[in-house]
């Protein structure tokens, strides 16, 4: 299985999604090796929001085709009622 990672970063209202070109044979890899990307992004960017992604290579295409048409990448806004 191709497992790709996204990462989708805010600043404010305006978020962008990126990827890698690296493909992570299984979710547990992809998962691994986001955490030193989701620390990274907090150092650098630490007045941003985001989220990162490990999606099967048929979900980001998915993904891909619902941005090409002009989606626009968002995060999970948490609810704070949920328990």
């Amino acid at each position: 299985m191709k497992i790709i990672m996204v990462i989708i970063i805010c600043f404010g209202a305006n978020c962008q999604a990126i990827w890698e070109k690296q493909y992570y044979p299984t979710v547990e890899e992809c998962v691994t090796a986001s955490a030193s990307v989701k620390q990274y992004m907090m150092d650098v960017y630490p007045n941003s929001s985001g989220e990162i992604h490990c999606m099967a290579e048929s979900e980001f295409n998915d993904y891909y085709q619902f941005l090409k048409e002009g989606g626009k990448p968002s995060v999970t806004v948490p609810n704070p009622n949920a328990s």
